[in-house]
């Protein structure tokens, strides 16, 4: 079971016995320990049943807080003394059936529990449980215990004169008991008309199983009678709305003659600890008017709510409002669509007792009220509790003149008449509402309704439809029709007379107007509803259900040990299914299951999907299976949160057709020992006419332990009196996508595949989802995708259709590995005539190409003999893939070119000339000679030769490439002789014009004589014979004579270099 509501309710009465004594008590104005939570509406809800005979009681008022999914995770650290979920058989637009009501094993920690449970996504709300006091105050000893003075000061007598009360007309006394054996109640108690006693049988589907003098909503029996003397109270109330009148016993009532229907609403005589379950079971049981002699200062969204649902269905309530002597407002009396009356005493001033407020609507005698007590005997007593029900029987005299009326027009007329008393009053003008009421006079304005015309009013459920379903009608008209005339535009039937007419049904698409004339004596009214009806076309992907917006999820039980009544029960059923009318014949693409159980301990354990066609309002043929493992729906069972679950959706392996107008959809269950599986279930529909039980069992013969007989029944009506609707919904399509996927075949480790979808009947779209690729998600029919990974992959494909259904179909590629070939040659260049060794690896199989020049093209390594530059391709197959690489073996050809440089051709003896051989083309090998240098040969590519003697001398330059080609090259070198190079010395530069230099053997130095514009920095060096620097110098903007010194000089020829920025000189001197 998933989240379970819970509400719990205190009321605390509060009444004064007979001293009097106004002293105002100090009262919480909540419950201890007790809390009301609701549920937001997609929340899954527990419910159990118990099923006897074929009626189905639910257990709401003893909940384990263990079958409540949003209290699992805060019960392990609370106690919780009572779990109830009171209103869950209540369909309303307040969502009753989601609240809960909680009773603390320890009350301190209330606000906590509250703040926790507020904090979870699944409630709506929580809050605390008002306190609710009786309002009954001690009466004065001293007043005259047998005057009924309260019936003479409202104009009772003269009232009756008007028209008594009906007993069709039920007033509802939710109060502590009401002692239905009184010898002046018996008579008028209702007897409910739709129950048989004693049979063990909610026989008129209100929750209540034998309730036919009414209920005790608090201990969950049919017994509204007082447990003991202390509870009083009920059966005073009863007496001053509605004791048995004229019957020459005991009291007079205002009532005079309508029913009083007896809710017992407490367990404890100090405390109505259900006064909230009582107003629901007094609405449920079609009560005309409720009193509620009860309340206190707390409020609460919950009993608004319940307030809020007896409104909408039309029942007048009236509460006291309290006996504090304060202003404060006092619920329900407070609360909207309540009458609050406040009490008199005689002479019309306001009892002592009475709270008062511009909250208040109207004031009724209260102090010194003569009236029923338990043991059949009568007695005083005083206090709003008095003043409510005098006001309550005046409500039910109104409805006994004109049952037309409507809680608004009730008050209306009470309010409308009563008597001012502000002149006994005057500290309370206008705090005790309208005034005290006359019922003479509000019988008077109610003589004026009966020549009203009707005043017409309708709803229908659903009004958002697709085409073929239908939708039911409910009047709601009021003033008292007399004949009924509905239209219904564009429907089956299209018109009816009468006020309950069939379901209509609508079978094409559009909105459409519904139309109902009411017509009395007095005059008729229509009330027409343009557009009330929307009925959508099947879009071709509609997703269907017996469900409405407004239905909760739903886990029933048999009972905690008998089982789930959506799967696995102690009835055994086989197959379980839900029936969908109207619908077909049609596609089936899948359906949603809400599953909110699912357990098993084996692995391998399914349940199975199935799909009917109908024959004769039964499944008959199958037309579609598929298993589910229990594990998958296990995973889908534990939701994002307490009391939620994942949705366990089937897509069917293809699109299933029915040829039916109703098929059924549901699942076949399988009773292995730890299985157990579970749908969520509607709330019990029994309540709600215009919806009707689709949820089906098959018993089968051989596995029937209740002895049924087998065979297919309704679980309403034939298994139990409860009726439901399942929470699944097939999606259905009148154009079906089929995803097909070509053959595929296999494929190789990077290579292309083409896939191919186009054949996929009514697709629009194709989302494709590939394994093995590193572009996994390609759309459209035919993508073309590289494989790139070796294995067997799973390919899918969605086929969606125009509106958006989609149908999945696998295959499998095999995708083989490519072979990782390599090759290498034993040399990558080689001469004319000369061989290379191949070798190729990675593959089971080679092929070479071109074939000229190899040794073999099929082996693995061939000698290739190319007569010039060749690449070969080897293809390597390890089948059934292949790959290829490739190897270039270059022929060299070319002669080398010998060729080189050198730092000078004509030299001093000693200098050094600097050669390069390098730029020789092709040379992998150098011979030099060198005639008349220091060294005669060398086999670098730059050698250094020195040259000491002068004459002239031949260098040359032999290469070779590999392939043993050679090339030479031959130059000559001048060796000058000292002299000339002493006297020969180049003079100045152009640009240093008029620059000397000389050597002065006196000073030892050498003289530099420079120009007088030279200007800037100077670099003078001095080298000797050998190009070795022995001197350097830097002068800036020189004077017109520079000293170099020289002394320590060897006695050799030296070069003297000067330079500028722009200008240079150099010349040779020799230093002796």
């Amino acid at each position: 079971m998933k989240p379970l509501m819970i509400a719990m309710f205190m009321a605390m009465l509060t009444f004064h016995f007979s001293s009097v004594s106004f002293s105002q008590q100090n009262q919480h104005d909540y419950a201890e320990g007790q809390i009301w939570v609701k549920v937001k509406q997609e929340t899954v809800l527990g419910r159990q049943a118990a099923r006897i005979g074929k009626t189905t009681i639910d257990d709401r008022h003893d909940l384990s807080a263990e079958q409540v999914p949003f209290l699992k995770e805060l019960n392990n650290a609370v106690e919780f003394d009572r779990v109830e979920q009171p209103f869950r058989h209540i369909q309303s637009d307040q969502g009753l059936n989601r609240i809960y009501r909680l009773t603390l094993a320890d009350a301190a920690g209330t606000e906590e529990v509250i703040r926790k449970l507020n904090s979870y996504p699944s409630v709506e709300y929580a809050e605390p449980v008002e306190l609710l006091k009786k309002t009954l105050t001690p009466n004065d000893p001293d007043f005259n215990s047998t005057d009924q003075w309260c019936l003479f000061q409202i104009n009772a007598e003269t009232a009756w004169n008007l028209g008594t009360g009906s007993s069709s007309i039920v007033v509802a006394i939710v109060d502590d008991a009401v002692e239905i054996t009184h010898d002046d109640l018996s008579p008028v108690i209702w007897t409910n008309p739709g129950e048989i006693a004693g049979n063990g049988v909610d026989d008129d589907g209100n929750g209540y199983v034998d309730d036919v003098d009414g209920f005790d909503v608090a201990n969950n029996d049919n017994d509204p009678n007082p447990d003991g003397p202390a509870y009083d109270h009920g059966t005073h109330v009863a007496g001053i709305a509605g004791a048995a009148t004229n019957n020459a016993t005991g009291v007079a009532s205002i009532g005079f003659g309508v029913s009083l229907m007896a809710v017992k609403s407490t367990n404890s005589a100090s405390v109505v600890s259900h006064g909230y379950d009582g107003v629901v079971y007094a609405v449920n049981s079609g009560a005309d008017v409720i009193n509620m002699s009860w309340g206190g200062s707390g409020s609460s969204t919950t009993a608004q709510s319940i307030i809020d649902f007896a409104y909408a269905n039309g029942v007048t309530c009236i509460a006291a409002a309290g006996n504090d002597d304060v202003s404060t407002q006092f619920y329900p009396a407070a609360y909207n669509h309540v009458i609050s009356v406040a009490s008199s005493t005689f002479g019309d001033s306001k009892s002592g007792f009475s709270n008062y407020g511009s909250w208040i609507d109207i004031t009724a005698p209260g102090s010194a009220i003569w009236s029923t007590v338990p043991g059949n005997t009568y007695d005083f007593k005083q206090g709003t509790s008095m003043a409510s029900p005098m006001v309550a029987g005046l409500a039910g005299l109104i409805l006994s003149l004109n049952s037309g009326l409507n809680p608004d027009d009730v008050e209306n007329c009470i309010r409308s008449t009563a008597d001012n008393i502000d002149g006994s009053n005057p500290s309370y003008v206008g705090q005790l509402g309208d005034g005290r009421i006359n019922a003479l006079a509000a019988m008077n304005c109610v003589s004026a309704t009966l020549n009203w015309s009707p005043v017409a009013d309708f709803n229908g459920a659903p009004t958002n439809i697709v085409v073929g379903q239908s939708v039911n009608f409910t009047d709601l008209s009021y003033h008292n029709p007399t004949s009924w005339d509905w239209t219904f535009t564009g429907g089956t039937p299209s018109t009816h007379t009468g006020p309950t007419p069939p379901a209509i049904t609508y079978s094409t698409a559009g909105s459409y107007t519904v139309e109902l004339t009411v017509t009395n004596a007095n005059g008729s009214d229509s009330k027409t509803e343009t557009a009330y009806i929307t009925v959508n076309a099947l879009t071709g992907c509609d997703t269907v259900s017996n469900t409405i917006p407004s239905d909760a999820n739903y886990t029933w039980t048999w009972g905690a040990v008998n089982g789930y009544i959506g799967g696995h029960n102690f009835i055994h059923p086989q197959y379980i299914c839900d029936k969908y009318s109207g619908l077909g014949s049609t596609n089936l693409m899948g359906a949603d299951f809400y599953f909110t159980q699912g357990e098993t301990s084996d692995p391998t354990a399914y349940i199975t999907i199935m799909v009917w066609e109908d024959a004769g309002g039964s499944p008959g043929t199958v037309v579609y299976t598929e298993d589910v493992l229990i594990d998958e729906i296990e995973a889908n069972v534990a939701g994002p949160g307490p009391g939620s679950f994942y949705i366990t959706q089937v897509n069917f392996d293809a699109p299933v057709f029915v040829s039916t107008s109703d098929f059924y959809v549901g699942y076949e269950l399988f009773y292995a020992a730890g299985d157990t599986v579970n749908c969520a279930l509607t709330d019990d529909l029994t309540s709600d006419l215009s919806r009707n039980n689709t949820m089906m069992y098959y018993i089968n013969p051989a596995d029937d332990p209740l002895g049924l007989g087998g065979g297919w029944y309704q679980t309403g009506g034939e298994i139990g009196t409860a009726e439901w609707s399942m929470h699944i919904y097939p999606r259905i399509t009148q154009t079906p996508p089929t995803a097909v996927i070509a053959p595929v075949g296999s494929a190789c480790e990077g290579t292309y595949v083409d896939f191919d979808g186009s054949s996929s009947p009514n697709a629009f779209n194709w989302e494709w989802a590939i394994n093995g690729t590193s572009t996994p998600y390609p759309t459209g029919s035919n993508p073309s995708v590289l494989m790139s990974s070796a294995g067997t992959h799973m390919v899918y494909l969605a086929a969606y259709n125009s509106c958006g259904f989609y149908h999945i179909d696998s295959a499998a590629v095999i995708v083989s590995p490519t072979p990782d070939v390599s090759v290498t040659s034993s040399n990558d260049t080689i001469c004319p005539g000369g061989a290379s060794n191949l070798s190729a690896s990675g593959a089971t199989s080679f092929t070479w190409s071109p074939a000229s020049g190899l040794s073999c093209t099929s082996c693995p390594a061939p000698v290739a003999t190319p007569s010039i530059t060749t690449t070969y391709s080897v293809t390597g197959t390890t089948a059934p893939c292949s790959a290829t690489t490739y190897v270039t073996i270059e022929v060299d050809d070319s002669a080398p070119t010998a060729d080189f440089i050198s730092s000078g051709d004509t030299i001093c003896p000693g200098e050094v000339i600097n050669y390069n051989g390098a730029i020789s083309v092709g040379a992998s090998l150098y011979e030099w000679t060198f005639v008349g240098g220091d060294i005669s040969s060398s086999s670098s590519a730059n050698p250094t030769v020195v040259y000491n003697t002068d004459g002239t001398y031949s260098t040359q330059l032999l290469v070779e490439n590999s392939c043993g080609q050679i090339d030479t090259k031959s130059t000559s070198v001048v060796v000058k002789t000292p002299m000339e190079c002493a006297t020969g010395a180049e003079g100045p530069s152009a640009s240093l014009s008029g620059m000397d230099a000389y050597v002065n053997r006196s000073s030892g130095s050498i003289v530099l004589s420079f120009p007088d514009d030279v200007e800037g920095v100077v670099e003078i060096e001095l080298y000797n014979a050998i190009g070795k620097l022995v001197r350097c110098s830097s002068v800036a903007n020189p004077t017109s004579m520079v000293q170099i010194p020289v002394l320590g000089l060897s006695k050799e020829l030296y070069l003297l270099s000067v330079r500028t920025d722009k200008d240079q000189y150099a010349t040779k001197l020799v230093v002796q």
